[in-house]
Order: structure tokens, then C-alpha cells, then sequence
């Protein structure tokens, strides 16, 4: 944290009197003492997120703030693919910026960042009282000991895995440029004729294992799974058959030849990038690729298309994706000096014109749901929004049930390699069988947390497997409160 003071020391040839006197006259003319004459101190607010296409919408409101307050905010944009090693450095050499998100943002990350001592609560003077605001609030996704620490700005229904498609080369591939493919079969003729002439039918961003992983797990979803955990056994479902689909259907377009080659190098900004040079037909992104586009690549945005849901694999009536409940989106740092200003920085994230202003930046979609048809939006930005009150639903969780398995999640270390690096081991073929590699995978996680589980009662939480089954889930239903 850093301050910007105006020099104390008398000019050269100045004396100290004279320097005086003039100070107390200078005061004494503005009604104020000697100090007060002078600018006050600012305190600057360092800020990192991976949040690009709201940079406009934030420099704006933080220009705001600092008219009307000695503050001012320092901003870094980070890149999604190497954010967290960034954060873990600082953390390491104490210098978290005061403000900062979390990229993968899951619950399990959160709660071991907070046991670890990442955050401070948000100070006394926050406000969150709007009805759907107050329902985004809970323990261990929002606060912890009973104390605000973060708040989401994002609606729960989303996901990271639309189709995203040139209409011409749709249409050249005889499919209906408006809808875009629907199914996974679909998905793969439309491959198949956008590759000739040195370009491909779709680039994957393979070197970010993050979104690799939620791409496969959104896949697996529409494809049938609950998630990565089957909530009627509270088992591990990496290995199954739903999982094992969504790995050949993502692998099939290597096999036939359509995957961009560069695929292996590329995360997602830079897949994203190589997709809009017109190397790929198509590009698997979230709602934000819309505000990306607008930002960066105006001229393109008209000429592409999206689909209203994720692909599927056959029948669109059992095809759903899940989410859990909300977490928060930014938090203050434990090393920051100034919770305070922070706190009033964040509070302007709450007002119906941010949400407004953050639907406009075609970001994810804003906590308020009627923000969206208030907006100035893209057709398309506004078809995959309302596309997800359709298929997307909202996933049980155990820590919505008990708030001791926070003390579990805080517990867990990373299982490697992960679901992400398992991904790239497939595409670079390290092996050619996943299943036995995905119930390693499983099973080790089913070890790890079992590890945790017992770690946390020996500490005096309550909390057991049964935590992690919920008989009451049903496909393709919002698993709400009055459920758990």
C-alpha cells in the first residue's frame, strides 16, 4: 500500500523562516492552518482482477471515488490462465494488492484461502440489502464467523461452454447460422466442413487447465452427471460414463482432424484471438466472450453467433448444466492497511446502476436478473443470458447444509495432476484409456477428502460423508433451501 505525500523540504535558497511565514500566510488567507494548505494525502487502492471487458465500468466509478475522496485506485488486469500463481507470490512476499478476485472461484479454493488468513471482513459501514441480494449471502461462500467478507456481483446461472461461431462459415457448412449447432453430432459436421484451406474447425484452449475443466464439466453435465460428485451417493464421478462422453466428444475433433494444431499452445485469450483471425470456425467461451468481442474486436462482433445452450448430446430435454450457490467475487486482503476505503469502493458495486452498467459490459451476467432488459446489449450477449434460465440449475452443496464442511474444504490440498492436466495428457496422448486415469483421479480425491474429513473432527467440527448426499436431488431442478 502507498501514499503520495507533497515534499516538506525548504526549495534551494529558501530559508526555513521564509518558508514559514509564507506557509502561515497562505493558511491564514484560506481560513485553515498551515498544513491544511497543502493537498491531502492520498491513499492508494491496489487492484487486481481478470475481469477485462468491466474495466471501462470500473475505471469509471473509481475515478468517481477518487473525485470526491483523497483515494485513488492502482489497477492491474491479470490474465485468468497464471492469476492465482500471481496472488500466490504475492502472498508469499506480502504484497497483496488490497483488492483482488479469486479465479477459479470454487468454494473448496475460497475456504482454504480464508483458513490460510488471505482476507479481511468487509468493514462495519457495507450495506447488501436489496431481497436478491440477501439471498445470495451464506456462510462459508460469503461470509465466515458470522462477518461479511465478499459479495457476488454475478448471477448463479452460468457456465463457461456456449458455442461461439462465424455465421458464415455456418451457413457455408448448411446449418442454420442463427440457431448454431445444437447437439454434439451437430458440433462435429460443422468441424468437419469449416477445416480446409488452412483453417480449422475449432481451437480449445488447452494450455489453461482451468478452463479446460469447466468446459469437461459442463460437457459432462449436459451429458448427464450431476457434477463431479453424484449427490445421491456423495461419490466422485470423474469415471463416470457421462465424464468418459464428454472426454471422446472433446477428443473427437483431434481424432478427425478439425482442432486447431495451436491448440496445445493457446489459453483462452489467446485461442480467443486466433478464433477471431478466422483460424477456427468455432470457439467453446462464457457469456464474457461478447464483452471481450466488443471491447477488442468490434468489427467482428456482428459476424459471429452463438448458441443458446451448451451442446448436447442427444436428447435436449434431460440436457442441463449446474452451479452451486454464489460466492463472493472480490475480497480485501489481509495485508491491506486500508479496509475502510476499500469497503467504500466495493459498496458502489451494489447500486442498480452498476448492475445495469455491468450487464452493458456483456461480462457474466449481473446478480440483479432484471438488469439484463434494461441494458444496451448485443443480440447475442442477451440470447446466452436468457438462454440460461432454460437449462441451467442450481446444485446442492455441502457447505449450504453444514458450515463445518468449510473446515473440511480448508483442509483439502490438490490432488495432482488434476482433472485439468489430465485433459492435456489426453490430447498430447500420454494415455489411451481415461477411464482407469479419471477413477485414479477419483479415488484419490475420495481418499483426500476422507483425510480432511477426519482432520477437521479431530479439530471439533461435525461434519461426516453424509454431508456430501442429497437423496432430495432430481435432475433438472434448482435444489433450493427448503431441500437441504
Amino acid at each position: 500500500m502507498s501514499t503520495s505525500r507533497n515534499p516538506m523540504a525548504p526549495a534551494s535558497g529558501v530559508s526555513r523562516r521564509a518558508l514559514l511565514q509564507g506557509m502561515a500566510a497562505l493558511g491564514a488567507a484560506a481560513g485553515l492552518g498551515p498544513m491544511r494548505a497543502f493537498a491531502q494525502d492520498v491513499t492508494t487502492i491496489k487492484w487486481w482482477d481478470i475481469f477485462q471487458p468491466l474495466i471501462p465500468l470500473h475505471q469509471k466509478i473509481w475515478d468517481e471515488f477518487a473525485a470526491s475522496h483523497p483515494a485513488k485506485v492502482e489497477y492491474t488486469p491479470g490474465n485468468p490462465s497464471d492469476m492465482m500463481q500471481s496472488l500466490q507470490l504475492a502472498f508469499r512476499s506480502n504484497q497483496l494488492p488490497d483488492v483482488f478476485n479469486v479465479p477459479n472461484g470454487n468454494v473448496a479454493t475460497v475456504n482454504s484461502l480464508q483458513a490460510a488468513g488471505w482476507f479481511q471482513p468487509l468493514a462495519d459501514s457495507f450495506t447488501f440489502d436489496k431481497p436478491f441480494q440477501k439471498e445470495a449471502l451464506a456462510e462459508g461462500f460469503t461470509s465466515f464467523g458470522g462477518k461479511p467478507y465478499t459479495f457476488p456481483i454475478f448471477a448463479i446461472r452460468q457456465n463457461s461452454t456456449s458455442l461461439w461461431f462465424f455465421k458464415a462459415g455456418l451457413e457455408a457448412a448448411g446449418m442454420d447460422p442463427q440457431a448454431g449447432p445444437a447437439t454434439w453430432d451437430e458440433a462435429r459436421k460443422a468441424a468437419l466442413a469449416g477445416t480446409k484451406d488452412g483453417k480449422y474447425g475449432l481451437i480449445l484452449p488447452l494450455q489453461f487447465g482451468d478452463r479446460m475443466k469447466a468446459h469437461f464439466t459442463d460437457l459432462a453435465q449436459i451429458a448427464g452427471a450431476a457434477g463431479e460428485i453424484d449427490w445421491k451417493t456423495g461419490n466422485y464421478a470423474h469415471a463416470s460414463q457421462p465424464f468418459l462422453d464428454a472426454l471422446e466428444f472433446l477428443m473427437s475433433f483431434q481424432k478427425d482432424g478439425s482442432l486447431h494444431p495451436g491448440s496445445s499452445s493457446v489459453d483462452a485469450r489467446q485461442g480467443r484471438a486466433r478464433w477471431v483471425a478466422g483460424e477456427s470456425l468455432m470457439f467453446f467461451d462464457g457469456p464474457w466472450n461478447s464483452g471481450v468481442l466488443n471491447g477488442s474486436f468490434k468489427d467482428q462482433i456482428d459476424l459471429i453467433g452463438v448458441t443458446a445452450q451448451v451442446p448436447y448430446p442427444g436428447d435436449k430435454s434431460t440436457a442441463f448444466t449446474y452451479r452451486p450457490p454464489n460466492g463472493g467475487t472480490f475480497y480485501i486482503s489481509s495485508q491491506s492497511q486500508h479496509p475502510d476505503v476499500a469497503t467504500q469502493i466495493l459498496q458502489m458495486l451494489t447500486t442498480d446502476d452498476y448492475y445495469v452498467g455491468l450487464a452493458e459490459r456483456m461480462d457474466q451476467p449481473p446478480l440483479d436478473p432484471g438488469a439484463v432488459e434494461r441494458a444496451n446489449v448485443h443480440p447475442a450477449y442477451k440470447k446466452v443470458v436468457t438462454g440460461y434460465q432454460d437449462y441451467v440449475r442450481i446444485a446442492p452443496d455441502p457447505l449450504a447444509r453444514n458450515t463445518a464442511v468449510s473446515a473440511v474444504y480448508s483442509e483439502m490440498r490438490d490432488v495432482t495432476p488434476g482433472l485439468g492436466e489430465i485433459i492435456q495428457g489426453a490430447f498430447s496422448g500420454a494415455f489411451s484409456d481415461p477411464k482407469p486415469i479419471l477413477q485414479q483421479y477419483a479415488d484419490q480425491m475420495s481418499k483426500e477428502r476422507d483425510r480432511a474429513i477426519e482432520v477437521a473432527k479431530s479439530k471439533g467440527a461435525e461434519v461426516s460423508l453424509d454431508d456430501w448426499v442429497f437423496d432430495a436431488w432430481k435432475p433438472g431442478e434448482d435444489f433450493t433451501a427448503d431441500k437441504y
